[in-house]
């Protein structure tokens, strides 16, 4: 053995301890650094990792208790880390999906025969390497990155070509640029012309690779302002010399704008406000006489300033009151707002409806109110319209079989029909619900739905994300099972909600007996594939260890006994697992595919011989399924120095044979599940070429070739055409 130091200690969790055993024995004959315990259980599994140290998990997915997964989750809780591999008997895609998005490191099914543990040694040692070789890089990068990104300044890095690399979040934030934006950008970019000179010598003498240098410098952010930053440079080398960074420490120094300047900004900004306001604005006192009116108030009323100064608020706004709105103003304290609705009067006598907005200010120790108002001819048309689209909508929804009901953006309902109300036993009509508060109904509507909270939450989730959703299930208390969906919907004052509920009470019925036949086919599968194979793999294995030994015949005869198991079990696997499921159909070259199949099967001397030119539209691995099983029962029937043939039909193709052929009393059963007339056959390779066939929409028969020999065709087949 090789240094202890070099020890790579396993812990290997199965509850099958014999094949555990079994599995610590090949392992450590395969790399004598490994050291193999077994546990029989998770709970004996946690145990020893908390009592030792261990450089890598190994474990099966179904074990009593508490599965792989379940193991995983608590030795993530321990070390998050450390390399876990799941191999199990029970494989499937779902359970590797599973498996993987759990954070498993590897994933690996167990199989027939010894060279699977080979591969299990490759999987624990690559695993363990990288682990190691990771931990160590992020030790290192996490000192590194600890300092650049934790650091009060900002961090610039260069390489030796004074070219920027790196750039910290304080760096981004001084700079205005992102550390993507400015990378392979020399510092030229972030000085300004008066700075240019300075730097230059400083990046000089860095260049030199001796010592560091201060700065002060003037600087360009990335939108094009200047600010002043103080700078701290210097140059790291190796311990030859060479310059392997060059790091920047920088401040921003710069000092604010003056305070009178910027009371000056914000005059003249009050004063371009008041002139190039699109809302009309004018400032009155408490006779309600106006002193300053603004220019969009005199383009939209048709007076000129002079005609609009010294004129009376109610002059303007005829539907004010003047003993009322007097009132109103001298009940306001200083920065109290109003609303208010009127209707000013143009000069030309036309009117137009207006909102106001009214605030008592104290200007230069004088009481003045300033009034913004605006236009909303427009708004007031737009609610017109919308009424009409109510109404029009009540109209549209009354009559479907599925219930609708319409709100707007503030969560009043627009329509609803008689079918939503029957569905969740709503009271009152579709009519009296018009303008109800539409999360209040919903409320209501929840006493009828089993998860009641759950119902209310996710309507108001989905309304303020606006993102479609299509039949999300709603279970009922009484039992029903109701189809939600939602779109959010253009409305002239904004975006509203639709809702949609179809009662899918008997669809669900339906396909819950489904799933529960698929769960029945499943549990059928796992039992084939874990309770078989794995004592199944004991007795190979040790029945291989035997032969090592010993020279005897009949372990000659039971170890090909327990091939022909394993073959039974693959079939077996292949009719309770792919069904009718077919994978993405492409066109697939018959020609290569038949040589391709040719080389998978033991053909012994057998010929093969092929009149193929055509290209079918197919799963290319299902469709290779079919014709190594076709080919395999030529071979093990056909007798010995049989011919194969395969060749194209107008609208498919055939595999034949010339050996005794299969008699016409016999051609219906065939395809029997478990019908065999050969010793070494499984009797479930034909039942798995009609599988095939009808999940493709093809048609499979058996017939007698030209030489006497059995002849299947395959027809019903999508052809691509030559020109494609």
């Amino acid at each position: 053995m090789s240094d202890s130091a070099e020890e790579i200690a396993i812990l290997h969790v199965d509850d099958d301890e014999a094949f555990a055993e079994l599995v610590a024995t090949f392992l450590e004959r395969e790399n004598d650094r490994f050291r193999v315990e077994t546990a029989a259980s998770v709970t004996d599994g946690l145990a020893r990792l908390t009592a030792g140290e261990f450089h890598c998990v190994v474990s099966d997915y179904d074990m009593p208790e508490r599965d792989g997964l379940d193991f995983l989750d608590a030795v993530r809780e321990v070390d998050p880390d450390l390399p876990f591999i799941l191999y199990t008997g029970k494989g499937s895609e779902e359970v590797a999906s599973e498996a993987i998005s759990a954070g498993v490191t590897d994933y690996l099914q167990k199989e027939q025969g010894t060279g699977q543990y080979t591969v299990l040694a490759n999987r624990v040692e690559n695993a363990v390497e990288q682990y190691s070789a990771r931990a160590a890089l992020e030790a290192s990068e996490e000192r590194l990155s600890f300092f650049i990104e934790q650091s009060p300044l900002g961090v610039l890095e260069y390489d030796e070509d004074f070219e920027i690399v790196e750039l910290n979040e304080t760096g981004e934030e001084i700079l205005g640029y992102t550390e993507e934006e400015l990378r392979g950008h020399s510092w030229e970019i972030l000085v300004t012309d008066n700075s240019y000179d300075n730097v230059d010598v400083v990046t000089r003498e860095l260049a030199k690779a001796s010592g560091g240098y201060h700065s002060i410098d003037e600087n360009v952010r990335k939108d094009g302002s200047q600010i002043v930053c103080e700078w701290h440079n210097r140059v790291v080398t190796d311990d030859d010399g060479d310059v392997v960074a060059i790091f920047s420490l920088f401040q921003d120094v710069t000092e604010r704008v003056e305070r009178q300047k910027r009371l000056g900004e914000t005059s003249a900004r009050l004063t371009a406000l008041f002139e190039e306001s699109p809302d009309m604005i004018n400032v009155h006192d408490v006779d309600g006489e106006i002193l300053d009116p603004n220019p969009r108030l005199c383009e939209e009323t048709g007076y000129s300033v002079d005609e609009l100064t010294g004129m009376k608020v109610w002059e303007l706004d005829q539907s004010f009151d003047p003993d009322e709105v007097t009132d109103l103003w001298n009940g306001m304290e200083q920065g109290d707002r109003q609303r208010l609705e009127g209707v000013y009067r143009r000069k030309d006598g036309s009117t137009f409806p207006v909102e106001v907005h009214i605030r008592r200010l104290d200007l230069a120790g004088e009481d003045r109110f300033i009034a913004i108002s605006r236009d909303i001819s427009e708004r007031n048309r737009r609610e017109e319209e919308l009424e009409r689209t109510n109404a029009l909508l009540s109209t549209l929804v009354a009559g479907l079989p599925v219930g609708v009901l319409a709100e707007d953006r503030d969560r009043t309902v627009l329509a609803v029909n008689e079918r939503l109300l029957e569905l969740f036993g709503l009271s009152g009509s579709p009519t009296e619900l018009v303008g109800a508060n539409c999360r209040a109904l919903a409320e209501t509507a929840s006493e009828l739905v089993a998860d009641s909270e759950g119902f209310v939450e996710r309507i108001d989730e989905l309304t303020a994300g606006l993102e479609p959703v299509h039949n999300e299930s709603v279970e009922l208390v009484d039992g029903r099972s109701l189809a939600r969906s939602y779109e959010p919907i253009e409305l002239p004052d904004g975006t509203g909600h639709l809702w949609m509920y179809r009662d899918t009470t008997e669809q669900r019925a339906r396909e819950q007996q489904l799933r529960q036949q698929n769960e029945r086919l499943s549990e059928f599968a796992s039992v084939v594939s874990h309770d078989l194979r794995n004592p199944l793999n004991i007795a190979a294995g040790n029945v291989e260890l035997a032969r090592e030994e010993y020279e005897s015949d009949h372990l000659v005869t039971a170890a090909n006994a327990l091939d022909r198991i394993g073959d039974l079990i693959d079939d077996l696997l292949t009719l309770a697992r792919s069904g009718d499921d077919l994978g993405e159909r492409e066109p697939v070259a018959m020609d290569p595919l038949v040589t391709d199949c040719w080389g998978t099967v033991e053909t012994a001397d057998a010929t093969l011989r092929t009149d193929l030119a055509s290209t079918v539209v197919a799963d290319r691995s299902r469709l290779q399924q079919l014709v190594e099983n076709l080919v395999r029962n030529s071979v093990e029937h056909g007798g010995d120095g049989v011919t194969v043939t395969v060749g194209d039909l107008p609208d498919g193709f055939y595999v034949e044979d010339n050996g005794p052929g299969i008699p016409a009393d016999r051609r219906d059963t065939v395809f029997d599940a478990g019908y065999s007339t050969s010793r070494s056959g499984t009797g479930f390779g034909l039942s798995i070429v009609k599988q095939v066939a009808e999940a493709h929409g093809w048609n499979v028969r058996v017939t007698e070739s030209a030489e006497g020999g059995a002849r299947f065709e395959i027809t019903g087949v999508e052809f691509v055409d030559a020109e494609e």
